[in-house]
Formats: structure tokens, sequence, C-alpha cells
């Protein structure tokens, strides 16, 4: 059990100082002219992925904006109330679930798509969409870059996309918090 909890321990600190260094990174790139014009096309791409509502309104909020925007239909589906979570899982929870429903948007435009939001010890995003199915996993390309993203914060990506269809990619994010916060439940 202590192998257990040193590893979410680890996986933490390693997400917890990817946000620091993040910020300090957009800090520093406010300072001199360049820097200020790479930090406000920066600011606007953030602006458009909606990270502060993210923050402030939860992943099921964020996720609805994204929705609204999308070129292709999109419902977001969470049943239950997500617990707290840190910043680091939120995030790669958000960024999944954009860049699926991007994928989905470039390969399958004719497709509607169904966000699905929960969460026990873990964060689950499933996206599905009704396009032609086929989605394979190449080393590499997109998929891919996805599954190591996830890895990075503990998660893993399962994806079943059969010819004809559906397609359904799942994120399953530890929620890495420790025993005693609010939402661990094990």
């Amino acid at each position: 059990m202590r192998t257990i909890a040193d590893l979410t321990a680890s996986r933490r600190a390693i997400v917890e100082a990817y946000e620091v260094e993040r910020r300090r990174i957009e800090r520093d790139l406010h300072d001199g002219t360049q820097q200020y014009l790479v930090a406000a096309a920066m600011m606007i791409g953030e602006a458009r992925l909606s990270p502060a509502i993210l923050a402030e309104q939860g992943l099921a909020a964020a996720l609805d904006d994204v929705a609204q925007a999308a070129a292709i239909p999109v419902r977001i589906i969470c049943p239950h109330p997500l617990p707290e979570m840190p910043e680091g899982v939120l995030a790669a929870a958000y960024f999944f679930a954009c860049e699926a429903i991007s994928n989905t948007a470039k390969h399958a435009p004719q497709a509607q798509t169904t966000v699905l939001l929960v969460a026990d010890d873990q964060l689950r995003v499933s996206v599905v969409d009704d396009g032609p199915g086929g989605a394979v996993l190449v080393d590499g390309h997109g998929l891919s870059g996805m599954r190591e993203r996830l890895a990075a914060v503990g998660g893993e990506l399962a994806i079943s996309s059969p010819p004809g269809g559906p397609t359904q990619v799942v994120a399953s994010i530890p929620l890495l918090l420790n025993r005693g916060e609010p939402g661990v439940r094990i």
C-alpha cells in the first residue's frame, strides 16, 4: 500500500511541478515586445480553449463551452458532480476531450459526438462518435500522442473503433489525490 501512496505522491508532484513551470514560462513571456506578442498569441489560444472557465467552473462547464463552439454536434453528459481534483488532472482531461472532439470533426465531420464524464478513484472521459469507425493507434500520430500525454499523469487510453463505427476513445486518469482529500473514495 505504501508503494501506491508513493506513486500517487510522485505523480502529483510531477503534475504540480509542470503547472508551476507552465505559469513561470507564461510570466517570463510577458517581458519585452517579442515575448509580449508570443504571450498574446498564447493567451488568444488559451482563451479559445476556455482554461479560465475550467479553473472557475470545472470540467463539465468548460467542455460545454467547447461543445457550443464545435464544428460538429457535441453533447456533454456528467451524471454526477465531479470531485475537486488537481489542476493537472483537469487540464489533461480537458485537452484530451478537446483533441478527441477535434479529431472527430476532422475525420468524421457528419458525426454526432457524446462526451461522458464520470469519476471514482479515476476520472474517466469517454468520447463517442457515430462516425465510420476505423481509427487505429499509429506510433507518432494523433491517438499515440494522446496516449503519451495521458501516461504523463498516470492515465491510460482505450480505443474502440470497429469499421462502420462507432468510435470510442476513453481516458482514465487517476485523481492523484491523497487519502483524506475531498473526492477520495478508496
